[in-house]
C-alpha cells in the first residue's frame, strides 16, 4: 500500500469511529497518541461536540493549534466544545486519560485566510485578529515541558494558556461567544490564562475594557492598538496604569490621543509618559491624528531604548520636532519611518534631509505621503535619499510633483538595488491638487503615458524587479502601459 493512501484511510477510519460518539468516547482510552490529531480534525470538521470535548480532556500533547481548523471550518459550536473540554475538575472528564495540554492556540492564520479567499472565519469570529506569523511553542513553555518530563507526571491543576488575538470594538457584550469565553477564564480561578499577543481597542466602553484587561495576561501582549481615546482624565490615568504593566510590549499604536504637555495642567500627559517609560522592550511606535507640534521630544525622550519603527502620521509636526528626531538615539536603529500627513515642505532644505542622512545606514521603509513636497523639495532630499542603501520601499503618494520631477526621482533612485516598491504621486499634469492634496478627476490617459515612460526606463536600466505604482484603486490597463 502506497504512503499517499494512508492519510485517506486514516481520515475514513476517524469518521467511522466518530459516527457513534457514544462508543467513540470510551475508545479514546485505548488509542495511541499519534491518532489523536486525525480524530480531532475529523471531529472538528463534522461538529462532533461531545467527541471534541472528550478529545481535549484526553489530549496527550502539551500544544494544540486550532487556527487552521477554524479557518477551514469556522463553527463557533465546535470551538465552544473545545473550550468546554477545559474543565479543571476530574469529575467533569468523560474518559480516564489525563490531558497533557498546556497551550491551546486559537490564533487565525492570516495566510490561510488569504489563500481561501473568503472572510467567513472572521465573520464568525469578528473579535479575533488573524496572526501574520505562525505561532510556535514558546521557548519558556518548551523548557517547562522538559522539566516536567524529568520530574515525572504533571501536577494537578496546572494552568492552560489560551492564545488568541483580540479585536475589541463597540458593544462586544452582544457577542455571546466572547462573553462566555471571558467569563470562563474569569471563573477558572487561574486554571485558564487568556494570552493575547495582539490587542486592538476601538470605540470601547471603558468599564468593559477594564474588565477585559483584568482577564488578560498583560505580560503576554506584544502588540497594542488603541483608537478613539478616552476623554475623562480618570480613564486616561487608569488605562495608563494598565499600559505600564504590559512589560513585554513590542509595538504600540495610538490614535486620536489628546496630548497635553502643560506640567501644571489638570489634563497633563506627564503620568501617561511616565508609564510609557516602563515599556523597555518597545520597538515600534505609531502615533496618528494627534496634536504633537513642538512636543515630540517629550514623547520620545521617555523611551529607554531606540525604536526600530516610528510612524508619526497627521500630527502637525514642526521643524523642531524633526530636528530633535535627527539627534535622538532612535536614528541609529530606525528601519521604518513614516511621517505622512505632516507638512514637511518648509523643512526642505534643512531638517528633513538631515534626518534622512542620519537614518540612511539602517532605513528600509520610508513613507512621506501627503507631505506637500514639490519638485524642489524632492531635488533637495535626493542626495540623502540615495544614501539609503538598504531602502526597500518608498511611499510618496499625494505630493504635488510634476512629471519631470517624478522622472528625475526615478533616475536617481534606480541605483538603489534594494528598492523594490515605490508608491509614486500622481503628477500635477494628471490631476488637480488643492492645498497640497490630489483632488480629482484624474486624467487616466496621461497617467498611463507616465506609467509607460516609467516602465520603459526601468527596462532600459534593467530594473524589472522595481515596481512603481500610482495610488489608484484599479490597475492601469496593460495595453496602455506597453511601449515599443
Amino acid at each position: 500500500m502506497s504512503n499517499p493512501a494512508l492519510p485517506k484511510l486514516l481520515e475514513l477510519a476517524a469518521h467511522s469511529l466518530l459516527s457513534n460518539e457514544v462508543s467513540a468516547i470510551p475508545a479514546l482510552d485505548e488509542l495511541t497518541v499519534d491518532l489523536f490529531p486525525s480524530i480531532l480534525t475529523a471531529a472538528f470538521s463534522k461538529g462532533h461536540k461531545k467527541a471534541l470535548k472528550a478529545l481535549v480532556q484526553a489530549w496527550p500533547f502539551p500544544f494544540l493549534r486550532l487556527g487552521s481548523l477554524i479557518v477551514q471550518w469556522p463553527n463557533q459550536d465546535s470551538v465552544q466544545a473545545v473550550l468546554d473540554g477545559l474543565e479543571t475538575s476530574p469529575i467533569h472528564r468523560t474518559c480516564a486519560r489525563r490531558s497533557e495540554l498546556r497551550v491551546l492556540d486559537l490564533t487565525l492564520d492570516f495566510e490561510q485566510i488569504q489563500i481561501k479567499g473568503v472572510s467567513e472565519a472572521l465573520a464568525k469570529f469578528p473579535f479575533w485578529l488573524p496572526s501574520t506569523v505562525k505561532v510556535q511553542m514558546p521557548q519558556a513553555m518548551a523548557r517547562h515541558n522538559l522539566e516536567d518530563t524529568r520530574k515525572g507526571p504533571k501536577q494537578p491543576w496546572e494552568p492552560v494558556e489560551l492564545h488568541m488575538n483580540l479585536f475589541l470594538r463597540g458593544p462586544f457584550r452582544l457577542n455571546t461567544f466572547l462573553l462566555s469565553l471571558l467569563t470562563k477564564v474569569e471563573e477558572s480561578s487561574g486554571s485558564l490564562r487568556l494570552c493575547c499577543r495582539k490587542l486592538h481597542i476601538e470605540e470601547m466602553p471603558f468599564n468593559s475594557l477594564l474588565g477585559v484587561l483584568k482577564t488578560l495576561e498583560l505580560d503576554f501582549i506584544q502588540e497594542l492598538e488603541v483608537f478613539d481615546w478616552f476623554r475623562a482624565l480618570s480613564e486616561q490615568r487608569l488605562f495608563a496604569t494598565q499600559l505600564g504593566r504590559i512589560c513585554n510590549l513590542h509595538s504600540l499604536k495610538l490614535a486620536y490621543y489628546h496630548w497635553s504637555f502643560s506640567p501644571d495642567g489638570e489634563q497633563s500627559s506627564s503620568y501617561y509618559l511616565s508609564q510609557l517609560s516602563k515599556l523597555t522592550h518597545l520597538q515600534k511606535l505609531h502615533l496618528s491624528y494627534s496634536y504633537l507640534s513642538g512636543n515630540l521630544q517629550q514623547v520620545l525622550s521617555c523611551l529607554q531604548a531606540p525604536l526600530h519603527a516610528l510612524e508619526i502620521r497627521f500630527c502637525t509636526l514642526l521643524d523642531t520636532d524633526i530636528i530633535y528626531l535627527s539627534h535622538s538615539l532612535h536614528t541609529t536603529c530606525l528601519k521604518k519611518l513614516d511621517l505622512s500627513g505632516n507638512n514637511l515642505s518648509y523643512m526642505v532644505p534643512g531638517p528633513l534631509e538631515t534626518l534622512l542622512g542620519k537614518v540612511s545606514g539602517t532605513l528600509q521603509h520610508l513613507t512621506l505621503n501627503h507631505c506637500q513636497l514639490k519638485d524642489a523639495h524632492l531635488k533637495a532630499i535626493l542626495p540623502a535619499l540615495c544614501c539609503c542603501s538598504q531602502l526597500s520601499s518608498l511611499g510618496l503618494s499625494d505630493n504635488p510633483v510634476s512629471k519631470a520631477g517624478l522622472l528625475s526621482l526615478l533616475e536617481h533612485t534606480a541605483g538603489l538595488m534594494e528598492l523594490k516598491q515605490v508608491l509614486y504621486p500622481i503628477p500635477v499634469e494628471c490631476c488637480v491638487y488643492l492645498h497640497g492634496l490630489s483632488w480629482g478627476p484624474v486624467n487616466k490617459g496621461k497617467l498611463c503615458q507616465v506609467q509607460a515612460e516609467i516602465q520603459k526606463f526601468l527596462q532600459t536600466v534593467q530594473r524589472a524587479d522595481m515596481q512603481w505604482t500610482p495610488p489608484l484603486p484599479l490597475p492601469l490597463p496593460v495595453r496602455l502601459v506597453q511601449l515599443d
